[in-house]
């Protein structure tokens, strides 16, 4: 049983060690810019860049989602694939139509994967300020359940210090 902790304690923290590496390969999606300061009508452009391999992003066919929390009328906008040659960066230009507040989205156009960013607030002077606080309707990267694995391979840690530190000094149950 005393081998037997400090074992499960390793194997418990290199597979938190090695999930990271499992996730990164499913790819990912990365605005160059947000749409704060961004005023009713005016265009907000950047470029999207889609993470992952050549064959993977070779028939994307990626969007951006806008969506107005007072009225709930979206707008789909396409990006268009870089023409110099870079198959993974975008370039697209969204509008948004009315002050208000904003939720927009990326579909990644491969795995139909969505990513949520914040809420932005489009107002009619360049004083818009981000909605950083969570609203209920946004998702975004789940944080939590990180930092709980991450505890709890702490936790798992220090009790395989404290039976190998109580087998050094000879105590014993």
């Amino acid at each position: 049983m005393r081998r037997l902790l400090p074992v499960l304690a390793i194997a418990l923290i290199a597979a938190a060690a090695l999930s990271a590496g499992a996730f990164a390969k499913e790819g990912g999606v990365e605005l160059s810019s947000v749409p704060f300061g961004t005023k009713p009508g005016d265009p907000w452009t950047g470029s999207l860049t889609l993470i992952g391999s050549p064959e993977l992003v070779a028939d994307a066919r990626p969007t951006i989602t806008t969506k107005n929390l007072s009225t709930g009328k979206t707008q789909v906008f396409t990006p268009k694939r870089d023409t110099s040659g870079k198959p993974n960066i975008f370039h697209f230009s969204v509008v948004f139509p009315a002050p208000g507040r904003y939720s927009y989205t990326v579909r990644d156009g491969v795995t139909d994967r969505e990513y949520t960013y914040p809420v932005v607030l489009i107002a009619p002077t360049a004083a818009s300020i981000p909605n950083t606080g969570g609203d209920s309707n946004s998702r975004s990267f789940p944080l939590w359940p990180i930092i709980g694995g991450a505890g709890g391979a702490g936790l798992l840690a220090l009790a395989a210090v404290a039976a190998l530190r109580g087998r050094r000094f000879g105590l014993s149950h």
